[in-house]
């Protein structure tokens, strides 16, 4: 697994707060965590900004830091720099502030970081490589810092701090640096087998991808057969976790297909390189099927963070709004805010549309239908349809049912239904819709 891992740091503790004024519940910690593993950067942006502003007020400052490390990843994953840049200041101001604490340091470092790793994936350049390496080597230098406790209660795992910097290593610079890889590798391989906090099912999510590492040093180093048989091993692993959580690791699968294609292509093997291959292409239609249900996923998410921010914009607003000005300023923010909706709307519907409009399994199944039918159906709306909701009405047309249309949009059932409801609110009572 050749690719550096985005981690969400050190936040969301199950304990108390060191005993500064009223304790942080589980019920309360366990929900935000579940907001950010599923993705949903509108709810959980603002929680962990209600929670790490209440860290703040409690002189919690640990937990505060490992909060806005979380909200710069959330950033990161959407790639807005004004706010990442906004939470690095947050953070860096709480490190000066608080010097004697590692935990703070070492969120604020972590994110920085990442933050130069991506910037360098995306356009390498030397200074951003410095930087990255930099803040890497301070953030592990206070990791070293913290005890295995700390560890424990801010849910930091180890093993990626080092894991990282073997990838690093290997991936930008022209010729991999094989002693500092081996050197990062070894820290992170005794982590994962010392770290008392972590379950079974991190410690295989760490051994599959230090010993897909390893198995590249092998093969650097012209070793073949120990490097097949270590990859061997990373497939073996990435079964145990599949049987858990299906589709966790489909990324690592396909690279160790990939891995296997080159193995055998330079080891004079052609007919496995090709079964290698075939293997990998399925898997990568299978991952190509997941990753889009996360993008329709990730665009509504993004719509609804533009939407929680205005919100919160409105209130902040109609606090300070006084006297004579309360009329005219209402009105013209109204205004604002109404076409700022518009296009985020629009924004929106383009981005989903544009997900669904090369869906062939849709096309197929619609082709075939009365173009007049559904015009005259189209035209009968009383509000302007959508792309997709238009898209949605072929379907009905065509006679599949919910489920095989649900299939054919790549979404749950429920999500038919809700479809129903809303063309249902476009037409009239009376109308006789196709479902």
């Amino acid at each position: 697994m050749k690719r550096l891992v985005i981690l969400l740091f050190a936040a969301l503790l199950l304990g108390a707060c060191n005993g500064h004024g009223p304790k942080v519940t589980h019920d309360e910690l366990s929900r935000v965590d579940s907001l950010v593993r599923e993705a949903d950067p509108a709810v959980a942006h603002l929680e962990l900004k209600k929670i790490s502003e209440r860290f703040h007020r409690e002189g919690n400052y640990d937990l505060e830091s490992a909060c806005l490390a979380l909200m710069g990843s959330n950033y990161l994953n959407q790639w807005d720099t004004t706010g990442l840049k906004n939470v690095l200041d947050q953070m860096e101001a709480l490190w000066l502030a608080n010097p004697a604490k590692p935990g703070v340091g070492y969120s604020y470092y972590s994110v920085l970081e990442t933050f130069y790793a991506v910037k360098y994936q995306d356009e390498p350049r030397g200074e951003d490589r410095d930087s990255m390496e930099s803040n890497a080597s301070r953030a592990i230098a206070l990791l070293e810092q913290m005890t295995p406790d700390q560890w424990q209660e801010y849910r930091i795992n180890p093993v990626w701090n080092y894991y990282n910097r073997a990838v690093e290593f290997d991936l930008m610079y022209d010729e991999p640096q094989t002693d500092s890889i081996e050197y990062y590798l070894d820290k992170a391989r005794i982590a994962n087998e010392t770290t008392a906090h972590l379950d079974q099912n991190k410690r295989w999510q760490g051994d599959i991808s230090i010993k897909d590492m390893q198995a590249w040093l092998y093969y650097y180093d012209g070793q073949y057969a120990r490097a097949e048989k270590e990859m061997r091993e990373v497939l073996a692993l990435v079964d145990s976790v599949e049987a858990v959580a299906p589709n966790e690791v489909l990324t690592e699968k396909g690279e160790a297909f990939a891995f296997f294609v080159e193995l055998c292509s330079n080891t004079g093997r052609p007919q496995e390189a090709l079964r290698y291959q075939q293997l990998k292409n399925e898997n990568d239609l299978e991952r190509l099927s997941a990753e889009r249900n996360a993008a329709v996923r990730k665009v509504e998410a993004q719509y609804n963070f533009a939407r929680a921010e205005a919100k919160v914009a409105r209130l902040r607003t109609g606090l300070i709004l006084a006297g004579g000005l309360v009329l005219l300023l209402a009105l013209s923010t109204i205004v604002l805010l109404l076409w700022r909706r518009n296009r985020l709307q629009m924004q929106y519907s383009a981005a989903v549309e544009a997900l669904v409009e090369t869906d062939e399994e849709v096309r197929s199944i619609t082709e075939r239908i009365s173009v007049d039918r559904a015009n005259k159906l189209f035209a009968a709306a009383e509000k302007p349809l959508s792309a997709v909701e238009r898209k949605y009405i072929l379907l009905f047309l065509s006679g599949r049912t919910t489920e095989e249309i649900a299939a054919a949009m790549h979404v749950k059932p429920s999500s038919v239904y809700t479809m129903k409801y809303r063309i249902k609110k476009k037409f009239s009572d009376t109308f006789p819709l196709p479902f």
